[in-house]
């Protein structure tokens, strides 16, 4: 299925440019959206459901057996799987900041084979596919070697759908040690700076599959660890998500296990499968 891998990836970077296109659209005149509230910080517009309108038609047409997993309009299950979030980062986007993003990935019998991050706003495209490295505009990228807390910059996600004391008790873990940290309102994003080596690592207690596959295997494929692993992937739909460089891994989840009960780090210490070298 190589050739149906390759067409896929083409398929991909083309749709998550072009949703990104109709989100920039929208961006400029944000102040005429009608916007709805699904939950407790979680917002929607038109231009989220356009922007994946878009994308399920796109594929649709090109893939009409693949199946679909988006935030905003439920799931089509098949083996070969497209795993979508509009606009991650609405409430940016809907502010008027410029850190939202397209992500996309696309997953066959639970394995995540490729993923493209978009910031339409910035001008980065963030792609991976499995095995073969990830890139940041057709450059390769790969994540930081920083050991120490101390000379670390972390990124954090919060939302209110978790109990804030863990995240509150995370936060002055790290300060403890020296380490600073960022929260950019986009995990898609945020997951991607990991790759880029702006960041040395990402932790949000609760994400979903939509928010985290595609950046998840951007940062394996850059030389970094995951939580969930690509082993721990098949089936997950949302949880805990780290990101990080090998260096940091083994202390952060350390930390993390202490600052965030009940949460299990399976693979977190091991090397993620799929990476390069």
């Amino acid at each position: 299925m190589s050739s149906g891998l390759d067409e896929r990836f083409a398929t991909m970077l083309e749709i998550a440019r072009g949703a990104g296109s109709i989100a920039h659209g929208y961006f400029a005149r944000r102040g005429e959206l009608a916007i709805e509230e699904k939950g407790v910080q979680d917002l929607v517009s038109v231009a989220d459901r356009e922007a994946e309108a878009f994308i399920r038609e796109r594929i649709a047409r090109r893939f009409p057996d693949d199946g679909f997993f988006g935030e905003e309009g439920g799931e089509k299950a098949a083996r070969a799987m497209w795993v979508v979030d509009p606009i991650d980062g609405t409430t940016n986007f809907l502010r008027g900041l410029p850190h939202y993003g397209v992500s996309i990935a696309f997953v066959r019998d639970g394995i995540t084979e490729m993923g493209a991050v978009f910031a339409p706003e910035l001008g980065e495209l963030y792609a991976a596919r499995r095995g073969q490295g990830a890139t940041l505009n057709g450059q390769p990228l790969r994540v930081t070697t920083t050991r120490r807390f101390a000379a670390a910059l972390i990124g954090l996600g919060y939302s209110k759908k978790t109990p804030p004391d863990a995240y509150l008790e995370t936060i002055r873990a790290l300060f403890a040690r020296d380490a600073l940290y960022r929260l950019l309102g986009s995990a898609a994003l945020m997951i991607c700076q990991v790759a880029a080596g702006r960041v040395d690592a990402f932790f949000e207690a609760k994400l979903s599959a939509w928010d985290a596959l595609a950046g998840l295997l951007i940062v394996r494929e850059a030389g970094g660890r995951t939580v969930p692993s690509a082993e721990d992937e098949h089936g997950w739909r949302t949880g805990p998500v780290l990101a990080s460089n090998v260096a940091l891994a083994p202390e952060l989840c350390a930390l993390l296990a202490k600052t965030q009960p009940g949460f299990a780090w399976p693979g977190a210490a091991s090397t993620a499968s799929g990476g390069t070298k």
